[in-house]
């Protein structure tokens, strides 16, 4: 399955710095996938209609059971908004028992590094576990 390609919410400032979030989701069995997706359509609902989020993209690897998230955010606050705020909050909830250990990484870069590169993301997941 391909990539999401990443979906721009709002244009960064150059020069301004921005938080960037990567996760690393994985389920544990396949007959999971069907209410992860049903979730992932939700949030993204939300993520389009919330103000402070520049752009994000979801990568599936539905055969690894595995789906990876990266996001850009004007600042740590409008993230921990977005994260608390209904549907992620209730979706999030409904499809823990799925989940297995899920990885967070957050960074800051500048606007002109935007959008994030999965390469980057996925380096500094993986640096996360070592």
């Amino acid at each position: 399955m391909p990539v999401l390609p990443w979906t721009r919410l709002a244009d960064p400032e150059p020069g301004r710095d921005y938080v960037v979030l990567a996760s690393r989701l994985p389920l544990r069995r396949y007959r999971n996938i069907p209410a992860f997706l049903h979730a992932s359509r939700a949030v993204r609902a939300q993520l389009a209609a919330t103000k402070g989020v520049l752009g994000y993209s979801l990568d599936a690897k539905p055969i690894a059971k595995t789906f990876w998230t990266l996001s850009a955010w004007e600042d740590e606050e409008t993230l921990r908004r977005f994260s608390q705020a209904d549907p992620h909050w209730s979706q999030i909830t409904d499809i823990r028992p799925y989940m297995l250990a899920s990885t967070f990484v957050q960074w800051t870069v500048a606007g002109s590094e935007l959008p994030p590169k999965w390469t980057d993301a996925r380096r500094r997941v993986a640096a996360s576990w070592a």
